[in-house]
């Protein structure tokens, strides 16, 4: 019998997920800050820095590790089985919200924009009311965290709302600068 609590891979493939977003993110662009305390459904919060000036433009994230993520059959793109309670989360906040899905073993950084995701696909936000626990997502394999990050960069500018009374969800803005 051991006097010590175990370790499991779980804990290893979390940690390896977390510092592989963070490593992805250039500094020069983005500042990342890791979400402490109680798990509410974010991980971290990465704020676009342009022209060396702080214009309150962020991502939301929540981070998920494997060792091998599922491919779609005759899709380029990775399914993820997302709890309804974080995407709820997600969809509930006016700055982006993205999944990263982190392949720890080739060291891939995969995202995806929740808001704009369940925007493209309406059909979902009915599996949300079902007694469902998790919905599958569907992240495309192009989606990658790199240096060529203008998508990344652009998705930090949305705003999003639930529109009043329909209680659809709206991107109201996507500023350039």
């Amino acid at each position: 019998m051991s006097k010590f609590p175990k370790d499991c891979s779980a804990r290893a493939v979390g940690a390896e997920a977390r510092k592989l977003v963070h490593y992805r993110f250039s500094a020069e662009r983005w500042e990342y800050r890791e979400e402490t305390g109680n798990d509410s459904g974010r991980d971290c919060i990465v704020e676009l820095i342009e022209n060396e000036q702080w214009g309150n433009k962020k991502i939301e994230g929540q981070i998920k590790g494997t060792r091998k993520p599922e491919k779609l059959a005759g899709r380029e793109a990775y399914s993820f089985p997302l709890e309804v309670k974080t995407i709820n989360y997600a969809l509930g906040s006016p700055s982006p919200f993205v999944l990263f899905l982190v392949d720890v073993d080739q060291e891939i950084v995969y995202y995806l924009p929740l808001q704009d995701y369940f925007i493209a696909h309406p059909e979902l936000f009915e599996r949300l009311e079902e007694n469902s626990h998790t919905v599958n997502v569907h992240i495309p394999l192009d989606n990658v965290v790199s240096d060529q990050d203008d998508d990344l960069r652009q998705i930090a500018k949305s705003v999003y709302i639930i529109d009043e009374p329909t209680g659809q969800l709206r991107k109201i803005t996507s500023v350039s600068q």
